[in-house]
């Protein structure tokens, strides 16, 4: 079970009568155009975050690097729905996502995207490769309508 989902009260073990509480984590939510043109707003974030994070400047570049190739993948290996036929999205249905959730242990960066059909891409693929060595795992999930890809970036201990 993901930490995020779990109740507060809620041991990992299940043991609902402890005083154990996940730990806390601060999310922040990008919404974008599902255009490349708006990556930029994507990148910024991601630099934003990772000097709250406390990273060093190549920590900062690293992230937005990969951030970046994460959101060029998934609009390369998707077709979204309304927007490829040239009608206007519905309210909300042609925006790229980006997730941040920050605790103790890891920053997350989730991105979703809605598409009608999405191809995984190649683990051989140069943008693969480059965020396998930026992160330490990346995982592409396509949830029904929903295609999404997670980086994970644990924090050094000490920070």
């Amino acid at each position: 079970m993901d930490p995020e989902t779990r109740s507060a009260g809620t041991a990992p073990g299940g043991n609902s009568g402890d005083s154990w509480s996940p730990p806390a984590a601060e999310t922040v939510l990008v919404r974008v155009p599902a255009d490349p043109d708006y990556l930029a707003v994507i990148r910024s974030a991601s630099a934003h975050v990772g000097t709250k994070l406390g990273c060093t400047l190549s920590e900062v570049a690293d992230l937005r690097l990969a951030v970046d190739e994460a959101c060029g993948l998934l609009l390369r290996n998707t077709v979204r729905d309304r927007s490829d036929r040239g009608e206007p999205p519905a309210d909300g249905e042609g925006d790229l996502e980006c997730r941040f959730v920050l605790d103790k242990a890891a920053l997350r960066v989730v991105l979703s995207l809605r598409a009608r059909d999405a191809s995984r891409p190649d683990a051989a693929e140069f943008g693969w490769t480059i965020l396998a060595a930026l992160v330490d795992d990346v995982i592409w999930r396509d949830d029904g309508p929903t295609v999404r890809v997670e980086l994970v970036k644990r924090r050094p201990a000490g920070r």
